[in-house]
C-alpha cells in the first residue's frame, strides 16, 4: 500500500509543478499578445498620415488586428480559464499535502496499513474526483518543454524532502 501512496504522491507533485509552469506560460503569452496588439494598433493609427496614399495598408493592419482578436481565445487561455487552472493547481496542492501527511504517517507507523488504505481511498473519492472534474473541463495541454522542466523540479523536490524514501 505504501508504494501506491508514494506513486500517487509523486504524480500529484508533478501535476502541481506542471500547472504552475503552465499558468506562467499562459500569463506570459497573454501579456505578449496584448503588447503585440497594442503595437500594431498604434502603428496603424500613427502611420495613417504617412500611408494616406496607401489606405489599403491601414485597412490590412486593422483587418489583421481584428483577426487576431477573434482567434485570441483559441490560442491563449481566457482570464476565466486561467483562474480555473489556478483553482485546479490549488486542489492539487491540497491533495498533495494530504498524501504527504498520509505517506509520512504510514512510514513512521503512526497509521496502520488498514487505516492508511482507508484514508487513501477517502482522499481518492473526495479530492481526486474534484480534481478530475475540473481537469477534464479545462483540457490542459502538455508541452514537452514544460514537461521536461517539471520532471527535473519534481525530482529535485523528492530528493530534497524524501531522499531516503522509495526510488522515483
Amino acid at each position: 500500500m505504501t508504494s501506491k501512496i508514494w506513486y500517487e504522491l509523486v504524480n500529484i507533485k508533478y501535476g502541481e509543478k506542471y500547472l504552475s509552469k503552465y499558468i506562467s506560460l499562459q500569463k506570459r503569452l497573454k501579456k505578449i499578445f496584448q503588447i503585440i496588439t497594442l503595437v500594431v494598433s498604434v502603428s496603424g493609427i500613427l502611420g495613417w498620415k504617412y500611408f494616406e496614399d496607401y489606405a489599403w495598408i491601414a485597412f490590412l493592419l486593422i483587418a489583421f488586428i481584428q483577426v487576431i482578436l477573434l482567434i485570441e481565445n483559441q490560442l491563449i487561455r481566457s482570464e476565466n480559464e486561467i483562474d480555473d487552472i489556478i483553482e485546479l493547481r490549488s486542489l492539487y496542492t491540497k491533495y498533495f499535502n494530504k498524501l504527504e501527511k498520509l505517506w509520512n504517517d504510514s512510514q513512521t507507523e503512526r497509521l496502520s496499513e488498514s487505516d492508511s488504505l482507508d484514508l487513501y481511498f477517502t482522499f481518492r473519492e473526495t479530492d481526486w474526483e474534484s480534481i478530475e472534474i475540473l481537469d477534464s473541463k479545462l483540457d490542459v495541454k502538455v508541452y514537452s518543454r514544460l514537461k521536461k522542466k517539471t520532471e527535473i523540479e519534481t525530482l529535485k523536490y523528492l530528493q530534497t524532502y524524501h531522499h531516503n524514501e522509495q526510488a522515483t
